[in-house]
């Protein structure tokens, strides 16, 4: 068993869980065994995990690769079923049983994990092959769109993170190309809806303040004569005061229209390839011109989609506000721009433990400070040095992840060791980037940090079954 990596994941809970304390302390420090409290919730889950993670390291390493496939089985009809139970913050993510929410999701991280590994250490299983690729994309798919139906497009985001273990495992490189590609369409797909949504709601905006005067001398004193010249430009009002209206279903949208150009310049494209391309090399280039252009404009379409039906209001405004297309402080703006004020208080050495002042119940300056915002309660009390240092934990504890996988002979182990660092590496990069505004707020936890059982419970059991995996590194040949 790695010592250093359990030492570095007990850093890990640690660090989170005296942050939990420190974001949920009001005007007096309470009891950390109190279950009426969020650290105190998150103590006796953190326990759990141990002992869970100690019946793990007891599990033969045989019996966890055999149970893979049925772990997978039993937490696929849990993503089902709770589809069907009642909605809680927006979501039908949760079992709720008493005061016990269960989030299943969470534990599907580690289903997908072990049933890849498995898989792909199969005997004549080879990643080139056609097969292999298309089921170890269907065992990704299913769950990730059962999560992203709840709606949990956060959640379901983290699937993607797999790419970099089939990429070790020997994906062509092509294939990592076009997967950037992708992700370029995507993100301006999502960046030419958002800015269609914002035109149509500047223009619903000017239309309902003009026709009721009362409404608009109030908007003129509140916001002044200036402000409401720039009702065209820049969205200022907060949505909560005029609602939004939906973006016109019409087959002239911009979305749609982009995808024409795509389709122009592919026919540019093939011009090309015939004229400049020899005969005999022709065919290798045609294929790949026709299914990636197709690809791409169903890929447009699917965003287009998903922008209207899958993702809510709050996440269509997120990306508005994430593109620079609007600013709302006070409305959806109003998490990240409070973030941003509690980190940047922090400065050089931060606060000191305790001594936060925007990022905590006592204050409750940044909403969600025990959750997905919890870097904001670290980098207030702990400055810039200490954002450094947990990153620097973090950036060990993944490189001990990938040294682990290296050094096994078990090709299970091995890829198993990859999902971990994927997995791990993945939320930590959205969470940091979502705090700071490189990326939209779309709800992913910091590992071992946020508060939550379910989240605690799955990254652990990615943890333990990791150091039994690699207990067995001398004794499995494969």
């Amino acid at each position: 068993m790695d010592k250093w990596f359990l030492v570095l994941y007990l850093i890990l809970v640690v660090m989170g869980f005296s942050t939990v304390y420190s974001a949920g302390i009001g005007e007096a420090p309470e009891s950390i065994f109190s279950w009426s409290t969020d650290h105190g919730k998150q103590f006796y889950w953190i326990l759990i995990s141990f002992f869970m993670g100690f019946v793990i390291l007891l599990l033969e390493g045989s019996f966890i690769r055999n149970m893979s496939y049925i772990v997978y089985g039993v937490v696929l009809l849990m993503l089902i079923t709770v589809l069907f139970m009642p909605e809680i913050k927006g979501a039908h993510s949760w079992f709720k049983i008493g005061s016990f929410t269960i989030q299943p999701a969470e534990f599907a991280k580690v289903a997908a994990a072990l049933a890849v590994a498995r898989y792909l250490s199969q005997t004549g299983v080879k990643i080139e092959n056609f097969s292999t690729k298309r089921n170890v994309f269907l065992l990704l798919v299913v769950p990730m769109a059962l999560i992203v139906l709840e709606p949990d497009p956060g959640t379901g985001l983290v699937f993607l993170s797999f790419i970099f273990v089939m990429y070790r495992e020997g994906l062509s490189g092509n294939i990592l190309i076009m997967g950037l590609f992708a992700l370029i369409i995507g993100v301006l797909s999502i960046y030419v809806a958002s800015f269609e949504t914002v035109e149509v709601n500047n223009q619903h905006y000017y239309e309902v303040v003009h026709a009721d005067e009362e409404l608009f001398a109030k908007m003129q004193e509140k916001y002044g004569s200036s402000a409401m010249d720039e009702l065209y430009s820049k969205t200022i009002f907060s949505s909560q005061e005029i609602p939004e209206v939906a973006r016109p279903a019409n087959f002239f949208s911009n979305n749609y229209w982009f995808a024409i150009v795509l389709l122009l310049f592919s026919g540019v494209g093939f011009i090309l390839v015939r004229t400049f391309v020899l005969p005999r090399y022709r065919k290798k280039y045609y294929p790949t011109l026709i299914w990636g252009t197709l690809f791409s404009v169903l890929f447009i379409l699917s965003i287009n989609w998903a922008y209207d039906n899958v993702f809510q209001d709050r996440h269509r405004t997120r990306f508005q506000i994430q593109f620079g297309l609007k600013e709302d402080r006070l409305g959806d703006g109003y998490n990240i721009y409070q973030a941003l004020s509690a980190i940047g208080s922090g400065e050089l050495m931060g606060k000191g433990y305790l001594d936060g002042t925007l990022s905590n119940n006592k204050y409750k300056h940044v909403p969600e400070q025990s959750t997905d915002f919890i870097f904001c309660s670290w980098a207030e009390e702990r400055g810039f040095v200490g954002s450094l240092v947990l990153v620097v934990v973090y950036t060990f504890f993944l490189l001990r992840a990938i040294i682990i996988a290296e050094r096994q002979r078990s090709i299970f182990t091995r890829i198993f060791a990859y999902c971990v660092a994927s997995i791990l590496f993945f939320h930590f990069m959205i969470n940091l980037g979502m705090v700071i505004g490189l990326a939209p707020v779309i709800g992913i936890p910091l590992p071992f940090f946020s508060k939550g059982g379910s989240a605690i419970l799955g990254f652990s059991a990615l943890v333990f079954i990791l150091l039994r995996l690699d207990a067995e590194r001398k004794d499995v040949l494969r």
